[in-house]
Parts: structure tokens; C-alpha cells; sequence
């Protein structure tokens, strides 16, 4: 009997032990913020105005069977100020009937004017916050960063739902950089490099991107537009990028559109200082709005090296950019030349400074893999 007794106790002590969701919260308790904006207060220049984004799940669910509501119902923004970011939180949270909860974040948006002004302040919150999501999207806007959140697209009930999506199909096709908060993280903690995030546009109910904000430090020194981007996630990411739309020589309006698929690169780094790209571009010609009239052999290696001639040339523009215009090294090539040349270079120089006087120079290879399809 005091066996069984024993075996009895241990039963209890256990199940008390397996008891869980003692402090849990139902969904409906909490107000889950799927995007935030940030912005410079228009009176006091001294406070941030956080705008946030929370949807209301029963006006997307729907209610008794008449399906969800539209887009100005599913969602709620809401605009505080504070002097610090969670000074701004606490004062939004003050306004709320339920607990702010930002585990489900996959949008934080900064306004161009904040972050030319340098965002640390900002970012060590987000940091700190064990709520936060290391894989959401931080990006920069152009004008007010609140104009994000209040676009109703109608494609999409969510406006940020309309945003993730713009941003995860341009990753899936190589034309949108995949940089996330933990990214921005590691890269601002790390002397081989700088940070840059994407930056897009709102307006008219809609949102395009226009290419990366380019940050020396915790603060934003320029702009890269759509093309050179492209350039840049294939030096730095072996990413295709977009079309390359090029006007024919010789002709009056002809253009050829060549759409790179694969990307190979390789990084040399020479005993005389001084770094080299290889990257070779395979892809289709997908566009020849002029009849060249000239054999198939000939036309290759024509377009090859017409193409050839245009990466090139804006490679340097980029390298330009980078180097003369934002002194930032957001290639990672100072990644590479601390792994391969720890002892004789990286430990006697400071690569902040020399970036900008470092040579490097692109090659590109141009292979064409298809020509399309054209009627004999």
C-alpha cells in the first residue's frame, strides 16, 4: 500500500509539474502590430511619431458569413509621439483596451528625413525589445514614412500584406535585396562593412521600390536608384538583378533587352592593394525591338559585347558612388580582405577611411544562353 501511495504522490507531483499556459493570453487580448512607421513630429522636432498598423481580425475573417470587410475596416493606424521609441510605446499602449504585442512586426519604416538624421537611437530599441523579430524588413521612405501604412491597395485587405508580398517576389527573382533587421544587426556591429536597407515610395494608394538607401554608420549618406541596386546584388550577393535595357548603336530607336539568370563572382585581391571583380552573367536576350540584319554568330558576339560594355560602365558608376560620393563599403570587400589579408593589410590600415581611395576595378563575362523565339 505505501507503494502505490508513493507512485500516487510522484503521479500528482508530475502532472503539477506538466501544468502549463498559467500565464497565457488569448489572441483576441492582444493587439498585434503588423507595421511600424517612423517619422520626425511636425511641431517638435525633438519627438518621434510612431505610426502603427493593427489589423482588426474580425473585419478580415468576417462576421456570419458575409466574408471580410475592405480595406479601410481591416485595419487600424494609430499615430503617437514620444521622445524615444518606447516612450512612444507606452503612450500607445495608454490608448489601447488590449495588450501591444509586436512579436507578429514584419514592417519597420523610417522616414528619409529620420534616417539622414541616423537612426541608433531608434535601432537600440528595436534591439533591445525580445518581442521584435530579427527576420522583418526595416526600410527607408521617401517623404513621410506613415504614408506606408495608410495606402489601401486593393489587390490585398492588409496593406502591409501588399508590401511583404512586393518585397518577397522580388527576392524570389534576384531584383530586391533580402535585408532584414538582424542584417542591419550585424552589419552596423562589424568593421568589414556598412549597412544599406531598401527604399521605396508611397504614393497614390500605391508602393513601388526604388532602390537602397545607402548608411555610413547608423546614418543614411545616399541613395542607390534601381539600376546600380541591381549592380550591386550582383558583385555583392550573386543575384541577377533586372533587365538590361540597351539602346542599339547605329540605330535610331533600337533597343535590346538582355534578362541575366545566373551570376558567377569572383573577388581578387592583388599584392599591389588593389581588388578586381570577375562576375559573369548568363541570361536570354528577351527583347530586339530592330532587326540587325547580320548572321546568328556574328549577332552574338555583337550583343555580348555590347552588353559587356554597359555592365561595365555601370559598375564603375556604382564604384563611383560608393567610393567618392558615400565613402561606404556596403560590397563587403572589406569582409574579404580581413579573411585573406589579416596580417598584411587589414591590421596596419583603417579600411573606413581607405574605401574610398582603394582601386578596384569589374570585368564582366556575358554569356547568352537563349535568343527567344522568332519567326523565320
Amino acid at each position: 500500500m505505501g507503494k502505490s501511495l508513493r507512485y500516487f504522490a510522484l503521479l500528482i507531483i508530475c502532472t503539477i509539474l506538466l501544468t502549463g499556459c498559467w500565464d497565457r493570453r488569448e489572441l483576441e487580448e492582444r493587439a498585434s502590430v503588423l507595421a511600424i512607421a517612423i517619422d520626425q513630429d511636425e511641431k517638435n522636432e525633438n519627438l518621434y511619431k510612431m505610426t502603427v498598423q493593427i489589423p482588426i481580425p474580425i473585419k478580415i475573417a468576417g462576421s456570419s458569413g458575409k466574408g471580410g470587410g475592405n480595406n479601410a475596416d481591416a485595419v487600424k493606424i494609430m499615430s503617437v509621439t514620444g521622445r524615444t521609441v518606447t516612450d512612444a510605446s507606452n503612450n500607445l499602449q495608454m490608448r489601447l483596451n488590449q495588450r501591444l504585442f509586436l512579436g507578429h512586426t514584419r514592417i519597420l519604416a523610417v522616414s528619409e528625413e529620420v534616417a539622414r538624421k541616423g537612426i541608433q537611437d531608434i535601432m537600440d530599441s528595436f534591439r533591445r525589445e525580445p518581442q521584435i523579430r530579427r527576420l522583418l524588413w526595416p526600410i527607408v521612405v521617401r517623404g513621410k514614412a506613415s504614408t506606408l501604412l495608410e495606402i489601401k491597395p486593393r489587390i490585398e485587405p492588409i496593406p502591409v500584406v501588399f508590401l511583404m508580398g512586393l518585397i518577397e517576389n522580388g527576392m524570389k527573382l534576384g531584383r530586391i535585396p533580402d535585408q532584414t533587421l538582424g542584417d542591419y544587426f550585424n552589419q552596423t556591429s562589424n568593421l568589414t562593412m556598412e549597412p544599406f536597407l531598401n527604399y521605396v515610395e508611397a504614393r497614390n494608394n500605391e508602393v513601388s521600390w526604388k532602390g537602397v538607401a545607402v548608411f555610413r554608420g547608423h546614418k543614411m549618406v545616399g541613395i542607390l536608384d534601381h539600376v546600380q541596386s541591381w549592380v550591386l546584388l550582383q558583385l555583392r550577393n550573386k543575384k541577377p538583378g533586372g533587365d538590361i535595357v540597351i539602346p542599339l548603336p547605329k540605330t535610331k530607336n533600337g533597343y535590346v533587352s538582355f534578362r541575366p539568370h545566373f551570376v558567377k563572382k569572383k573577388v581578387i585581391i592583388h599584392k599591389s592593394s588593389s581588388a578586381t571583380y570577375q562576375c559573369e552573367l548568363q541570361g536570354d536576350i528577351v527583347e530586339l525591338t530592330e532587326n540587325l540584319k547580320i548572321p546568328p554568330e556574328q549577332f552574338i558576339l555583337q550583343m555580348q559585347a555590347l552588353i559587356k560594355k554597359e555592365m561595365e560602365n555601370r559598375a564603375k558608376k556604382l564604384l563611383q558612388q560608393l567610393q567618392k560620393q558615400y565613402n561606404s563599403d556596403i560590397l563587403k570587400l572589406g569582409l574579404t580582405l580581413r579573411a585573406k589579408h589579416y596580417q598584411d593589410y587589414w591590421k596596419t590600415h583603417n579600411w573606413k577611411q581607405d574605401f574610398k581611395d582603394f582601386p578596384i576595378r569589374v570585368t564582366y563575362t556575358i554569356k547568352l544562353r537563349r535568343l527567344g523565339m522568332e519567326m523565320q
